[in-house]
């Protein structure tokens, strides 16, 4: 089957009104040869697109399958895709006709009213304009790859051509063919290549260039013609917007005018009542302010009581801590008191000592005394004898053994009294160290009793301090009591005067609920016209799918 016969009738054309579009944009026979005079296309144009037909119709299905490979990479296009009534394949199809419609068509308005008809159907899709032109950057793509492929091909036959042509004008003759391309020694009389092959060479390729200028025109007219469907689609929102708005603002203006009048009413009667409020709130002001210094008298009232309550408690603190120091002292005393027991029974055993070391002293004493009787005896009889003339040796030898005997005993006699003396000496040492600890002992006892009593005498003076203090937050809660009755008096003043504020305020009220309403229906009005939201339409393309199941999809 010829695509061309099948392009663009799809299921959404039933929802196109085409006059309508046509006439909206202005396209006419005119208007048609305006844009094609203003960019150049003319009747050399369509030749030339006739003569790549056979281009396009061979590269149809390989340009229709990247291209559209080309969209379904991209989110926003395959959403377009698949809001279409056409599956991908038919759409492929349409894509080839549209393909082959560029160098087969008249070019005339109803080939142009086709092409608006196109433009307006990728707009019910809600395509984006942004995708639709830029989907002829594509087509320039995949169309320019082949008229590139086509041009060379083209310069390759114009130099094949010419090459024919002079070889046989030089009869075969290799030589006359080098030097024609510029290859030759300079006796040739050619400088670079013949100008003839140049010429050829650049007009092939400016043929080449003008089927791409032709190719470019024809599909600058249809993006010309698809882009003012998008844009009369626009105004014809817009247009359809600005009618509403004007409507509801008519309707507006009616609708607000009876509730405009209540709320003027309203508001005369709130000023009224706010009136009799203000006057009420005025003497309130004067209650306010009266009990504001009653409350302030409470509070000094009270303020003193905490400065007096805080006195008292920092007493019965230094009472607390005197009294505790008092029994640190009355402690202390009494240690003292048992250490000084104590000391008193060492000196005690110290005399007893010293006693039994001067008993000692008096029997060493005795032993002296008799050892110098029994020394004077001897000494007598030796002073005897020794006038007797004639004595033999052995009676003063004994003498002399008792004598010796005597002195030995008279030293240790000695050496017993010396070591007696040296004890009573040390006993009496201790005697007095225990004396002086005594006596310090004492002397610190007596300090100790002296700090208690004064401590006891503080604590008499802070108990006396703390009854006073007591006294005066007595006298401070009985001036608070008389305060927060004045307060209470206020108080009850205020209450009197808020109850009237409260029923004029009730009375403000419900004028205010009659503002309230009739502002309502002032609301409700002009939320109309800011509703800017174009009226809910069902897009064509869903209207086709849920038709579509009973009607098989065209392409």
């Amino acid at each position: 089957m010829n695509p061309e016969q099948t392009f663009g009738q799809g299921g959404l054309n039933e929802f196109l009104e085409v006059e309508r579009l046509v006439d909206g944009i202005g396209l006419d026979a005119k208007d048609v040869a305006w844009r094609k005079d203003f960019i150049g296309f003319d009747e050399a144009d369509e030749r030339r697109l006739a003569d790549l037909e056979p281009m396009l119709r061979e590269s149809q299905n390989e340009i229709a399958d990247e291209f559209y490979e080309n969209l379904l990479e991209y989110e926003q296009a395959r959403e377009v895709i698949e809001r279409s009534p056409k599956g991908v394949e038919q759409l492929k199809q349409t894509q080839r006709a549209y393909l082959v419609s560029l160098a087969t068509g008249d070019y005339d308005l109803s080939y142009f009213r086709n092409r608006a008809r196109i433009g307006k159907l990728h707009e019910l899709l809600d395509m984006p304009l942004k995708q639709y032109v830029g989907q002829y950057g594509v087509y320039y793509d995949l169309i320019m790859r082949r008229v590139n492929d086509r041009v060379q091909q083209q310069v390759v036959d114009a130099i094949e051509e010419w090459l024919a042509d002079r070889e046989e004008e030089t009869e075969g003759g290799l030589g006359g063919l080098v030097a024609s391309l510029g290859l030759g020694n300079d006796d040739s009389g050619v400088d670079g290549i013949e100008e003839t092959l140049e010429d050829a060479v650049r007009e092939a390729i400016d043929d080449g260039m003008q089927d791409v200028l032709s190719l470019l025109r024809i599909i600058n007219l249809d993006m010309q013609i698809a882009t003012e469907t998008y844009v009369d689609s626009y105004a014809r929102d817009l247009e359809e917007a600005i009618e509403r708005h004007e409507r509801l603002a008519r309707d507006v203006e009616a609708d607000v005018e009876k509730p405009l009048d209540e709320i003027h009413e309203a508001s005369e009667v709130v000023a009224r009542r706010a009136e009799g409020i203000s006057q009420h709130t005025e003497s309130q002001a004067a209650n306010v302010q009266e009990a504001a210094s009653e409350i302030d008298e409470v509070s000094a009232a009270a303020q003193e009581v905490a400065s007096v309550a805080a006195e008292t408690r920092e007493e019965s603190e230094r009472t607390e801590r005197l009294a505790a120091e008092g029994t640190d002292a009355a402690d202390e005393a009494l240690a003292e008191l048992e250490a000084i027991e104590a000391a008193t029974d060492r000196v005690a055993s110290a005399a007893a000592d010293l006693e039994s070391r001067t008993e000692e002293i008096d029997e060493a004493i005795e032993r002296l005394d008799a050892l110098a009787q029994r020394t004077t005896v001897l000494a007598s009889n030796a002073k005897i004898e020794s006038t007797r003339s004639g004595a033999d040796d052995d009676a003063l030898a004994i003498i002399a053994d008792e004598v010796r005997s005597f002195a030995e005993q008279t030293k240790a006699d000695v050496e017993a009294i010396e070591t007696a003396l040296e004890g009573v000496a040390a006993a009496t040492e201790d005697a007095v160290e225990t004396a002086d600890e005594t006596s310090e002992r004492v002397d610190r006892g007596g300090d100790c009793i002296r700090e208690t009593a004064a401590s006891l005498e503080e604590i008499h003076e802070s108990a006396r301090s703390t009854a006073a203090g007591m006294d005066d937050v007595a006298a401070a809660a009985d001036q608070q009591a008389r305060s927060v009755e004045a307060t209470a008096e206020s108080v009850d003043a205020l209450s009197r005067t808020a109850e009237q504020v409260a029923d004029a305020a009730e009375s403000v009220a419900a004028a205010s609920q009659e503002q309230t309403a009739s502002l309502q229906k002032v609301s409700e009005a002009v939320s109309r016209l800011t509703d800017v939201d174009t009226v809910d339409r069902e897009p064509v393309y869903e209207r086709v799918a849920e038709g579509g199941d009973g009607a098989e999809r065209r392409a």
